[in-house]
């Protein structure tokens, strides 16, 4: 076993999963149509395990974010946190949107912006400002704190909504392709603060995106779907050490060979989908 299986099997010791995902399916109807998004879920994530998710375009990884959010009851099967059912948002449980322009309060200095995360709470002012205080310097914007968001560039926006997330003292991060609309340097600085944070304050981690690499490069684990209606095709173990650095662990030949393989499992569910679709019959009089 080597140095990534080894911390894999350190941070899972736990009997039981913290997020248990079971047959988790979601139709939606409309009129006399009904849509598949996705159609057979089934995993659990470890405590403080940092899971991967990865999949064609399309394939469903936001709907599954959201019903393991509790923001959108499945159709079937059941999300269970602590083996208790999910069936609105728990108060543990924080989701990091790709689009933080939408998530962030304009209006709002970048402290006060961290605050929003805490108002609703039971902490008393001194401790929602020592929060604050944190979660800025964790992020590296406790400078910025007098500032508003659009004063921030894109990343230091993505950083700020990160830090209001961390504030609120979450167990668990849901994050939907967080940094998908950053540049590649902004992206890496992000995905290394990300790595620091996870690894100083250790929480489960499921990450939503479309970048094979970027998932290589963070998880201990990587699940790839298949093409929508999307059902889980392949669980990847990423047996790389930490800490991971940009050029030295990208550079490994372990790295490519991870990169590869999924890139092709990924690229033969999309062409099955896309043969499927040309097989399919044309209805008469189209």
């Amino acid at each position: 076993m080597g140095n990534g299986a080894l911390a894999v099997a350190a941070r899972t010791e736990s009997a039981l999963p913290l997020l248990d995902v079971v047959h988790l399916q979601k139709v939606y109807a409309q009129r006399r149509r009904q849509t598949v998004a996705v159609r057979d879920l089934h995993f659990a994530v470890a405590e403080n395990e940092f899971l991967a998710v990865v999949g064609p375009s399309g394939c469903g990884k936001t709907t599954m974010l959201r019903m393991l959010a509790g923001l959108l009851a499945p159709t079937s099967g059941q999300v269970l946190l602590r083996g208790q059912l999910v069936t609105e948002p728990p108060p543990d449980m924080v989701l990091v949107f790709q689009d933080y322009g939408r998530s962030l309060c304009a209006w709002r200095t970048v402290a006060r912006n961290v605050l929003f995360a805490l108002e609703h709470t039971r902490l008393s002012p001194a401790e929602r400002r020592e929060r604050v205080d944190h979660a800025l310097s964790v992020v590296g914007l406790r400078d910025f704190r007098d500032h508003y968001p659009w004063e921030l560039s894109g990343g230091m926006q993505q950083r700020l909504q990160i830090a209001r997330a961390l504030a609120y003292g979450p167990r668990i991060l849901l994050m939907d392709e967080p940094f998908g609309s950053l540049d590649a340097l902004t992206r890496a600085e992000l995905e290394d603060q990300l790595l620091d944070i996870w690894t100083r304050e250790p929480k489960t981690i499921v990450f939503v995106t479309h970048d094979i690499e970027e998932a290589v490069y963070l998880a201990d684990r990587i699940l790839v779907l298949s093409a929508r209606p999307s059902a889980v095709v392949e669980e990847v173990v990423i047996d790389l050490p930490r800490p991971r650095d940009q050029i030295g662990t990208r550079s490994l030949e372990a790295f490519v060979q991870y990169r590869n393989h999924i890139y092709t499992r990924i690229r033969h569910e999309t062409a099955q989908t896309t043969s499927s679709a040309l097989a399919a019959p044309v209805e008469a009089g189209r």
